[in-house]
């Protein structure tokens, strides 16, 4: 991700005002921001460190559903001697545990870094979802790019197998939100992962028999066409009490 916003300081002012960086095009979240010259405050069981051109920041007790990246601020000067204030490159958003790192361009220097979280996510069991043929609901390759497609695959205790069932009807994997294709709510409407937005397409109800049912359409999850292998992909369809629509969520 390059460089979103730039400040030019003139040599009358005192000092440099701050400036903050947003996320490129698809990113998830909005960065909170940084101040320029001075190091926020990192959670809990994270650490930045700097050299004279990058900053890694480490998180070892991050809420799993929560993201988060390095954010800082290069400096360079004109050749007038005015300084030149830039938003770092950005190795992109992190879900969980994990090391984000944010690096400056030739003739840069860091200037400032911290850590900078996404929307706080719900409160919630978090483990995995088993169902059919005891496999677990699977973002397709750990991606968390929206529209990637939710599949069932065996349970491997992997990222992209950890959801929540979330205090406010979400259900939510690698930094994103279950989801029923386009809002669509026919029968063998495919459901994938996307931001987070509060549409009816994103909430859901585990109930005491087992379904999984999203409230907007009166369906429910239902791997498709009773597929047992790894990769059969995951649907709503009209309750019907078959195996293939049963699922166990963390509680």
């Amino acid at each position: 991700m390059r460089r979103t916003a730039a400040l030019f300081a003139t040599a009358l002012l005192a000092g440099a005002a701050a400036l903050t960086t947003a996320p490129a095009a698809g990113a998830a979240e909005t960065a909170s921001p940084v101040p320029a010259g001075a190091q926020a405050a990192d959670p809990a069981g994270c650490t930045v460190t700097s050299t004279m051109w990058d900053a890694t920041g480490t998180c070892t007790s991050m809420d799993p559903m929560q993201t988060w990246r390095v954010s800082a601020m290069c400096q360079s000067w004109s050749a007038n001697g005015i300084p030149f204030y830039t938003g770092a490159y950005s190795s992109g958003w992190v879900t969980g545990n994990g090391t984000s790192t944010a690096w400056c361009g030739s003739m840069e220097t860091i200037w400032s870094q911290g850590i900078a979280l996404g929307p706080t996510p719900p409160s919630g069991p978090t483990g995995p979802v088993t169902g059919y043929v005891n496999k677990c609901l699977d973002v397709r390759g750990g991606s968390s790019s929206n529209g990637t497609p939710i599949q069932m695959w065996d349970c491997l205790g992997n990222v992209n197998q950890n959801w929540r069932i979330g205090s406010d009807g979400t259900i939510r994997a690698v930094g994103k939100c279950l989801d029923v294709q386009g809002g669509r709510t026919g029968n063998g409407t495919s459901v994938q992962i996307y931001d987070c937005n509060g549409t009816g397409a994103q909430q859901w109800r585990a109930r005491p028999d087992g379904a999984i049912v999203n409230p907007q359409s009166g369906r429910v999850l239902d791997v498709r066409g009773w597929d047992t292998a790894n990769g059969a992909l995951v649907q709503i369809w009209d309750f019907n009490g078959t195996a293939n629509q049963l699922w166990h969520v963390p509680a």
